[in-house]
């Protein structure tokens, strides 16, 4: 099917676009209007018609949404985009539904209708009083039997009822024993996994707690080390010929075998050839300093030309003494105390961050020792031993939550048909916890409770049927192992002279209530 566009201009008129339309020679024409042309309903109505009469397909290509809504009402396609226009189906021109048109001719008057069949002055003289009689059905009987049918069972339904009023009533009410029940389930809490009741799979998640701490012990390596300074006197001589003053701190040391200085204690003024007596100690603990007589003979630093030393008497108090060494035992043994306490405070710390609803198992929860610092090193002497590092903890969170609802459910599932249990007296014990890998910890859970055992109702009143209410309730009591004595109330009490000492004998005639709720306060109190 061909299509032709064919650009209209802002000044053609309805006859020129009409004559446009006659020379097409393709199945659908798209006339393309310009913004300024102006079209009519009527202009629109009347290119319809012209195209019905040709048997071609006229659209409209405008950006005039008020055009586009006109050509719709008088059954012209529009479109806004010309591609669209070539591919789609175009609506079919149609003619106008043509008038009716009057009668041609003279109108005659027609006679009215004669007498009807059932009037009585027909013309025939037929009188049709016997032909509506024949269609006139007879009483029948059988309705009269139904409705006296209806009516005896009223009757009858009445009686009943008011015979139920009057004959002998029971109310007995039972409290169901209770017992215990319990079940342990195993479950396994994996890490970032949805919960699966009925493999026994619940979510969990890692949490992380990090802490830092300092520690410090007494040493417990000893040492022979030098401990105290030898001390002594020297004679310092000027052997020039001007006044020298030696200030405190002087240097003085021996000048065979291993050199040990001593540092003078007092200033010491010389007059030329004078001499004077000073103590001096030694620079370094230790019996290295105990000299003896006449071995400190050199002075150091720039007296040395003009200052002669010399020592008339051994130097002495220079001493060992025992003192703290720190071992790598110590360091062990300190690591191991602040890990232990850090692991303590990253466990609680840990705890903190578990939100309501979840447990970490402790079996669960790696630690790690991060950053140990030692001060001083192995072999150094020192009294005590420092130690500065942190722990981090790394558990897995347990969705308490889905493990006490997985263990629930496998707790209904071993109830005995017809019993219930008692949702206040559930409870859940966590068991054991075995770590299968980082990710991964099974763990058990015992959920126990109490189940009400189920009272058969008709049975309860067929057992009791005639029996005096002692003997009923004592039979009651006995059989189903109720958990106090049944509460048996004869009736009815409000007609006067009558007070039954028996059950009743019509099964009907006997309710039976279960106190579930007194039965689930005893079994709470237990």
């Amino acid at each position: 099917m061909t299509t032709q566009a064919i650009d209209l201009a802002s000044r053609d008129t309805l006859a020129g676009t009409l004559a446009k339309l006659r020379a097409a020679a393709a199945d659908r024409v798209l006339l393309v209007i310009p913004s300024g042309m102006n079209l009519s309903a009527v202009d629109l109505r009347v290119l319809r018609r012209e195209a019905a009469a040709m048997g071609t397909s006229v659209a409209l290509l405008t950006s005039d949404a008020h055009l586009r809504r006109l050509a719709a009402e008088a059954g012209l396609s529009s479109f806004r985009l010309r591609g669209w226009a070539e591919r789609v189906r175009w609506r079919r021109a149609r003619q106008d539904p043509t008038a009716r048109k009057p009668p041609i001719g003279t109108a005659r008057p027609a006679p009215p209708h004669g007498p009807g069949l059932f009037d009585k002055r027909s013309p025939t003289g037929f009188r049709p009083v016997s032909f509506r009689r024949s269609f006139v059905r007879e009483y029948s009987s059988w309705w009269g039997t139904l409705g006296l049918a209806l009516f005896l069972l009223a009757v009858f339904g009445g009686l009943l009822l008011a015979l139920s009023a009057v004959i002998p009533s029971a109310v007995i009410t039972v409290t169901p024993s209770s017992e215990p029940i319990q079940m342990t389930v195993g479950l396994t809490a994996i890490q970032d996994s949805p919960a699966d009741v009925e493999a026994g799979v619940v979510p969990a998640r890692a949490l992380s707690a990090q802490v830092s701490g300092e520690a410090r012990m007494p040493t417990s390596g000893r040492s022979l080390e030098p401990d105290r300074k030898a001390s002594g006197k020297v004679v310092l001589i000027n052997r020039g010929g001007i006044p020298v003053t030696v200030p405190s701190g002087t240097l003085v040391s021996t000048a065979t075998g291993n050199n040990v200085q001593f540092a003078t204690q007092a200033d010491a003024p010389l007059a030329p050839n004078g001499r004077a007596a000073v103590p001096v100690s030694a620079v370094l603990p230790g019996p290295g300093g105990n000299v003896r007589a006449g071995t400190i003979t050199r002075v150091e630093g720039p007296l040395a030309l003009s200052v002669l030393v010399a020592n008339d008497a051994p130097t002495t108090g220079g001493t060992l003494a025992k003192v703290g060494v720190v071992t790598e035992d110590d360091q062990k043994l300190l690591e191991a105390q602040l890990f232990e306490r850090l692991k303590q405070q990253a466990f609680g710390k840990l705890m903190e961050r578990v939100e309501s609803g979840s447990f970490i198992p402790p079996e669960s929860v790696e630690y790690l020792a991060m950053s140990p610092t030692f001060t001083p090193f192995v072999g150094e002497v020192s009294p005590d031993l420092s130690l500065s590092m942190s722990a981090q903890a790394v558990g897995l969170a347990v969705d308490s939550g889905a493990g006490s609802e997985a263990a629930r459910a496998r707790l209904q599932s071993a109830m005995p048909p017809g019993t219930r249990l008692i949702s206040d007296t559930i409870r859940f014990i966590p068991g054991s916890v075995t770590v299968t890998d980082p990710r991964t910890v099974s763990f058990d859970i015992t959920a126990e409770g109490r189940l009400l055992r189920q009272v058969d109702a008709s049975s309860v009143r067929g057992t009791v049927l005639g029996m005096e209410p002692d003997e009923a309730a004592s039979l009651l009591e006995e059989r189903y192992q109720l958990a106090t004595r049944p509460d048996i109330m004869l009736g009815p009490d409000w007609v006067p002279y009558i007070v039954p000492r028996n059950l009743p004998v019509l099964p009907w005639r006997i309710r039976v209530n279960v106190d579930w709720d007194g039965a689930a306060k005893l079994a709470m109190e237990r």
